[in-house]
């Protein structure tokens, strides 16, 4: 019962998992699909190991996942994995095996149970299905397709195209004519060749012939048990006839008995017992199960080996007895004296007690399997199954209590066995590896991940080249840049802040104020070189050279302006103020230290730009005259003389205040009017003074705003949409103009 409930097992190994997981892949964005399928599989491993077997219910949910993932019906993509099985015995190595089966097609379908049959010693798992193949007068094939499961006829369908492209070059057509349901226990197909012909009958006949006559021999019944010890005859109304000496050690009386009592056919699984069908089948691979009822249990049987044991042996003891009866004096026709008796009382309890640790002991007679072929004697009109227990492992040896000399070593019992052995170990040496390799690929592809994150961490920190240089072990020379614009900004008021706001709340203001600067820099093409407590520094220019690299700073620190006023103060809840410094000139750039390497830059560049933040106004942008100098002809800022301005270890230095952009008039940045006022009216009257708005035409010739562009622009008032109270440092149009 527990055999039989083994039986019933639904696996299945990776074949169609492996062609599912090839077609998938040669599918646009494959890569993708497998991976979506994989995750919602929740099988465990790999889902494409071929050696490995999987529940029916673990492949059926595969199938539909991966249906719903590609939007395929489920026989089309059955079917489309049929066509890449081909590839997955090929890439397994079994080739040639393939070609071992036939040079032609029918021949090979022919031959197909074999091949089925022989997978058992590798997979024993494997419930095989069962072709039968049909010639037809117009060169067509007929094929009768018999499976265990529902719904594989469009793989094995795919499968057959695929096999016959492959192996045999031919354009097969494959027709559905019958489905398996309740009027059929089994699919039929229809193959057209498109101009591939069947093998010729006159040659398999003539092959069939050659040497009949030469056979003479009619073998005894002594032979017949030494070559074939585990057949069994029946006849034409199904009874037992013969059977062999070491089948028949282990059966109860049998001969004359339904041979349906006694055996169960396994192999092929569209067989029963019918004598002519049985005839038809005698090319086919055959398996038999003894039925249990029919056997003898292990009492019995180890009872039956002892006894016979005992009998050779005690043959042996008895001459050995005689010579000591004689060398106690015993006359013949004379009774044995009590000495003599005790001795052969021994000698015999000794002996059933040395035979007994002789053999193994059965301890559990299970079903006995029998594996091989059926032959028909047309002049005794009878069934003969020649074959052999297929014992693949030590287990089964010990169960039914086998050795190696009851497998003729005609029958290629020992090598099957050897074989098995062989195939299993390399299987699981196989799955091994193959399971090693996986976990080497996951593991590299987590290290490549782990790199490109690291990668990504270390460009977002170091230049791209500077980077390559130092994941290389090497530290790149410095760079010398003859012109490179530098920007500083700060926080005004920080002080304060920091002393009476929670740490964790600055934390979290520099963090967004931060976020959206580096956001900035991204978009207008500077690089950030480095924050140090409420100062933001970044330059344009450097890295990568460019001309525009004042613009671009530029563009940045007026952006920078306005991101600013999105983030509030966690001390008084209004929009904070940034200084911004700006400056232009020569600068040498290089990576400083090793164990936590920085991009740095050097030079008085950097100062001058520090120094023109340190001395800026709130709210605006200060930068030197050199800097307002490297703008592009056909720039459109707006800036405008601050005046000098008293600096350390500078002296006085003449500034400008940048406030904008021609095509944004309405958002400049001023002074505060509030806190600067004079600041404010002196910008504010400069821009507006012809010749006092910084930014040149087309033609290079330095403008200023019209008068009428004057009249759609007014001071912001305390009055007017305030954003900070009464911190107004910007003009806008007035919207009734607009």
């Amino acid at each position: 019962e527990e055999e039989e409930e083994e039986e019933d097992i639904d696996i299945m190994y990776g074949l169609l998992h492996q062609a599912l997981v090839r077609y998938l892949s040669s599918l646009h964005d494959g890569e993708s699909l497998v991976a979506e399928v994989i995750a919602q599989t929740g099988i465990e491993g790999r889902i494409d190991d071929f050696f490995r077997y999987y529940s029916d219910q673990e492949t059926m949910r595969l199938m539909k996942i991966a249906s719903e993932v590609t939007g395929m019906e489920m026989n089309d993509l059955y079917f489309q994995c049929g066509l890449k099985a081909s590839f997955t015995f090929t890439d397994n190595g079994y080739t040639d095996v393939l070609l071992t089966l036939g040079k032609d097609l029918f021949t090979f379908l022919g031959n197909l149970d074999s091949l089925h049959d022989n997978f058992l010693a590798a997979f024993p798992m494997m419930k095989v299905p069962s072709v039968i193949p049909e010639r037809n007068d117009d060169d067509t094939i007929t094929l009768h397709y018999y499976s265990h499961r529902e719904g594989l006829a469009p793989f094995m369908m795919g499968t057959l195209k695929s096999v016959a492209d492959a192996l045999f070059d031919l354009d097969v057509n494959v027709q559905h004519r019958a489905k398996k349901g309740v009027k059929n226990d089994h699919d039929v197909f229809h193959l057209y060749l498109n101009g591939g012909t069947l093998p010729s009958l006159e040659e398999q006949k003539i092959e069939n012939e050659l040497g009949r006559d030469m056979a003479t021999i009619a073998l005894s019944t002594q032979l017949t048990n030494d070559l074939l010890p585990w057949h069994f005859a029946v006849d034409s109304d199904l009874q037992v006839v013969s059977m062999g000496k070491h089948l028949a050690a282990r059966m109860k009386k049998s001969i004359g008995v339904s041979c349906k009592k006694v055996f169960k056919i396994i192999v092929p699984m569209m067989a029963h017992w019918d004598f002519d069908l049985l005839k038809s089948f005698a090319d086919k691979p055959f398996l038999f199960s003894t039925v249990k009822k029919y056997m003898l249990s292990a009492d019995e049987y180890n009872e039956v080996v002892s006894e016979l044991l005992f009998r050779e042996e005690e043959v042996e003891d008895m001459s050995a007895l005689d010579k000591v009866a004689n060398s106690e004096g015993v006359k013949e026709g004379l009774e044995i004296n009590s000495n003599v008796s005790s001795m052969i009382s021994s000698a015999v309890s000794s002996a059933r007690g040395s035979i007994s640790k002789r053999f193994h002991r059965m301890h559990d007679m299970g079903a006995l399997k029998l594996h091989g072929q059926m032959m028909f004697d047309p002049e005794r009109n009878i069934l003969i199954f020649a074959g052999n227990p297929p014992v693949k492992s030590l287990e089964e040896i010990e169960q039914h209590s086998l050795s190696l000399r009851q497998l003729p070593i005609h029958t290629h019992g020992r090598e099957v066995l050897f074989s098995a052995m062989y195939q299993s170990i390399s299987a699981n040496s196989s799955n091994k590896v193959q399971e090693q390799l996986s976990q080497l690929d996951n593991a590299m592809e987590e290290v490549n991940k782990k790199k490109e994150q690291i990668d990504g961490l270390l460009h977002s920190i170091l230049p791209q080249r500077v980077a390559q240089s130092l994941a290389k072990g090497d530290i790149p020379e410095p760079d010398s840049y003859d012109n490179v614009s530098v920007l500083f900004s700060d926080i005004a008021g920080f002080t304060n802040i920091s002393s009476e706001v929670p740490t964790s709340e600055v934390m979290d203001m520099l963090h967004g104020l931060f976020q959206r600067f580096d956001d900035l820099s991204d978009e207008f093409g500077c690089y950030k070189v480095e924050t140090i407590g409420d100062s933001y520094m970044v330059c344009a220019g450097c890295p990568d050279p460019c001309d525009d690299h004042a613009e671009r700073i530029a563009a940045l620190a007026i952006a920078m302006v306005k991101a600013a006023e999105q983030v509030v103060s966690p001390l008084d809840g209004e929009p904070l103020r940034i200084r911004i410094g700006l400056h232009s000139g020569p600068v040498m750039a290089g990576v400083v230290g090793r164990a936590r390497p920085r991009y740095c830059l050097f030079g008085d560049t950097v100062n001058v730009a520090s120094l023109m933040e340190s001395n800026g106004v709130p709210g605006c942008i200060q930068a030197t005259y050199r800097f307002t100098r490297q703008f592009l002809e056909g720039h459109d800022f707006i800036y405008a003389p601050r005046g000098f301005v008293d600096v350390a270890e500078k002296g006085k230095m003449k500034t400008f205040l940048v406030c904008g952009q021609a095509s944004h008039p309405q958002d400049l940045i001023l002074p505060s009017q509030t806190e600067y006022p004079d600041l404010h009216s002196e910008v504010f009257m400069a821009i507006m003074r012809p010749g006092g708005f910084q930014a040149s035409n087309g033609n290079n010739n330095v403008t200023h705003l019209s008068s009428n562009m004057a009249n759609l622009m007014r001071p912001i008032t305390p009055s007017n949409n305030s954003i900070a109270g009464n911190d107004k440092r910007s003009l806008t149009f007035s919207p009734n103009l607009i």
